[in-house]
C-alpha cells in the first residue's frame, strides 16, 4: 500500500499578500415602468393576502377588467378578481357594464378603502355585491359603507376571502 504524501504547512507569515482588486462604479439604471401594470401595488397586494389564505394568484397583463386569476393550489379552478382602490371611499361601486360581464364568470371584488397603514378590505363575489348595490345612475350600482357596515364586517379581510373564495378553498 503507497504512502500518503504529506504536504508542506505554510506558515502565515510565508503567505503572499494579494491585494484586493478596485471594484467597479455602481452604475444607476432607470427603471423601465413603461410596462408596469400594477404601479401601485393593489394587485400584489390583494395576490399576497389571498396566498396567506391557501389560494394562488396570477397578475392579469391587461389593465382593463380582471386585476388578477385566484387558483386552488392544484390550480385546477379559477376565479377572476377585481380591484378597486380609493383613499377615502363613501360607496363601494362597480360599473353596470362590467356587473353582468363578471358575475357570469363567477367574479370576486376586492375592494380597498384607505391609505396604505389603514386599509380595510373587503372581498365580495359579484352576486353578494348584486344584492344590496342600488343603482345611482351614471352607469354605475354601488353600496354605502355606513348604511351596511354589519353587514360588510363578514367580507372584511380574511374572512372576507375565505367567504368570496370558498369554491376555491373546499
Amino acid at each position: 500500500m503507497p504512502k500518503a504524501k504529506s504536504r508542506k504547512r505554510i506558515d502565515e507569515d510565508e503567505m503572499p499578500i494579494v491585494e484586493p482588486l478596485p471594484l467597479d462604479p455602481v452604475k444607476k439604471v432607470p427603471v423601465e415602468t413603461s410596462m408596469i401594470l400594477d404601479m401601485e401595488g393593489k394587485g400584489a397586494e390583494v395576490a399576497s393576502a389571498l396566498i396567506v389564505n391557501g389560494l394562488s394568484a396570477f397578475l392579469a397583463v391587461t389593465n382593463k377588467g380582471v386585476n388578477l386569476v385566484a387558483t386552488n393550489r392544484a390550480t385546477t379552478e379559477f376565479l377572476p378578481v377585481k380591484i378597486t382602490s380609493r383613499a377615502n371611499w363613501p360607496e363601494l361601486d362597480l360599473k353596470r357594464d362590467d356587473a353582468e360581464r363578471l358575475e357570469k364568470a363567477g367574479a370576486v371584488l376586492a375592494f380597498l378603502a384607505g391609505e396604505d397603514d389603514d386599509r380595510t378590505t373587503w372581498y365580495l363575489s359579484v352576486g353578494e355585491f348584486l344584492s344590496k348595490a342600488r343603482d345611482r345612475g351614471e352607469s354605475t350600482l354601488s353600496i354605502k359603507i355606513d348604511d351596511h357596515w354589519e353587514w360588510l364586517e363578514k367580507f372584511e379581510g380574511h374572512a372576507g376571502i375565505k367567504k368570496a373564495f370558498a369554491k376555491l378553498l373546499k
